[in-house]
């Protein structure tokens, strides 16, 4: 229970400690902008294993008390929000973001469309959302650790890039920030903006699906634990 403490520790060090600090444009002032990155990446890598291999070790840990037992309601609603999750992690990636790294370069004529009316934050907030659910869903100390970790990183880093990007792009991105929300779909029930789903794209929606299917049908082969 200690090495997934630890390798959360790590992790989310790694990221709140050294990347949007000024540590990060020191390291990069020394080593080069490709440098910095690539050793990021690999230490990112590394860290995520390493908390991935020591949650499995930590699963069967005398230490790892069961704090609560989910309900089967509970259980039910977490089809739905790590449906959203995928929705919101998969079509993320495939859309320009005014949070992405590309919009510093280029921001788009309409920085406020498709998943980007649900979120600004589509990743990250999808991966909080995921990992959110897991919490509520697996009552245990290990998975608590783990998935815990990956929240505070999700949110504190949203704020983070929010911070950053308010900085960089001033009133433009303070303009989005009033039409957008971190939390899914906030932004639309407070009416800052309007749910359009054409413009999410239904190729998009469809893909997404698939591949939230896909791993659920096969999730005790992928991870040793059934998804039911």
């Amino acid at each position: 229970m200690w090495t997934l403490a630890l390798a959360c520790a790590f992790f989310l060090c790694i990221h709140l400690m050294i990347s949007g600090t000024v540590l990060k444009l020191q390291i990069i002032g020394a080593i080069g902008p490709t440098a910095y990155y690539i050793l990021f990446s690999l230490f990112s890598l590394a860290g995520l294993i390493w908390m991935m291999h020591a949650y499995a070790i930590a699963m069967v840990d005398p230490l790892n008390l069961r704090v609560w037992q989910a309900p089967v309601l509970l259980k039910a609603l977490a089809f739905v929000t790590n449906f959203v999750a995928f929705q919101l992690v998969i079509i993320g990636f495939l859309n320009r973001s005014p949070t992405g790294m590309g919009a510093l370069k280029h921001l788009s004529d309409k920085p406020v469309y498709g998943i980007i009316r649900v979120s600004r934050h589509p990743i990250l907030s999808g991966i909080g959302l995921w990992a959110l659910t897991h919490m509520a869903c697996n009552g245990n100390l290990a998975a608590w650790i783990f998935f815990g970790s990956l929240f505070a990183l999700c949110a504190l880093g949203a704020n983070s890039i929010d911070n950053k990007r308010l900085v960089l792009m001033g009133d433009t991105y303070r303009s989005i920030k009033k039409r957008t929300s971190i939390v899914p779909f906030v932004a639309i029930l407070t009416g800052r903006t309007p749910f359009v789903p054409a413009e999410i794209g239904m190729v998009k929606f469809l893909f997404a699906s698939s591949i939230y299917f896909v791993v659920l049908v096969f999730h005790e082969f992928m991870f040793g634990l059934s998804a039911v």
